[in-house]
């Protein structure tokens, strides 16, 4: 049987229990699980005494608050303000730690952010909703996002290089791979130019983490094309993100959208992670054909 996990975001106010979940899973033909952030910590304990396979777990996880009393998924590792990246990275030590525990082979991380006019990109998707991506004005609006975002890239790069340093010494004696991935806002690192530096100075237990819906929207809105992320990361690629798209929103059940599965499967490793991250909004009635969409485009092996 192919190995398929289903990561808890579809958990999310769906099912109180995570044996009910696990079940669930089970029968629409997921053999593992990937925990993420969307779990409370009683839910975490709930699922780790379930017999069941976990694959990877996305950091950070479980759900805390930080010394601010915001979400943790919210601290940047590419952070200016130390005690932000710091605090970053003990949680990131926590999830490293979970998913040896839990026998997982990686966890995947968020390697931080760029802080820049969020107003950009929300305009930049609006001429894009509007039928209008390739007017002059989403090409200036699609400049001043680059600009203002690569006059500040550069010392968060540092600060994103000095953690993950961090979390590859912590990792690499627990034998948990760190996987990068791509993102879906720009002004969220790494872009595939960062991704290249920061894979290229790391040690092997670094790989890159594909996302199938982040690196088509990505395309959608005119920055890296779909099929560079694979391309130019198939060597390093532990895992990859599973979900289709309609228009710019992801998340949704393979087969419901439009991603052009056949270029996935050409660069696709045969020992890569693959998670299917389906958002709780989608359909329940499609859930059924997830697995089986899959195994028809070849996507599972």
């Amino acid at each position: 049987m192919p190995q398929v996990s289903l990561s808890t975001m579809r958990a999310r106010g769906r099912f109180k229990h995570m044996k009910d979940f696990v079940a669930n899973a089970k029968e629409l033909g997921f053999t593992q699980i990937e925990p993420n952030s969307t779990l409370t910590p009683e839910m975490l304990d709930e699922l780790m005494a379930i017999s069941v396979p976990i694959s990877s777990i996305h950091c950070p996880c479980p759900a805390y608050l930080s010394s601010k009393g915001t979400p943790i998924a919210s601290l940047s590792l590419s952070s200016t303000e130390e005690s932000e990246r710091r605090e970053a990275i003990v949680f990131a030590k926590k999830t490293i730690e979970l998913a040896s525990r839990a026998g997982a082979r990686a966890i995947i991380i968020h390697m931080g952010e760029v802080p820049v006019n969020p107003a950009i990109e929300d305009e930049l998707r609006s001429l894009y909703n509007q039928g209008l991506a390739s007017s002059k004005k989403s090409f200036q609006t699609k400049g001043q996002l680059i600009s203002e975002r690569n006059s500040k890239a550069p010392h968060h790069l540092e600060a994103a290089k000095r953690s993950l340093d961090e979390l590859c010494q912590y990792s690499q004696p627990l034998r948990v791979m760190l996987g990068l991935e791509v993102r879906v806002h720009l002004h969220e690192m790494p872009n595939i130019n960062e991704m290249e530096e920061l894979l290229s100075g790391a040690k092997e237990i670094v790989g890159y983490w594909h996302d199938v819906g982040h690196a088509q929207v990505q395309q959608r809105l005119g920055f890296t094309p779909h099929e560079e992320w694979l391309r130019r990361f198939q060597d390093r690629m532990i895992g990859i993100h599973l979900h289709d798209v309609l228009g710019l929103s992801d998340h949704h059940i393979p087969g419901r959208g439009d991603i052009n599965w056949g270029i996935i499967v050409k660069y696709l490793p045969k020992g890569a992670i693959r998670t299917c991250e389906i958002s709780e909004r989608d359909d329940e009635r499609y859930m059924p054909q997830a697995v089986p969409f899959l195994q028809k485009m070849g996507v599972l092996g």
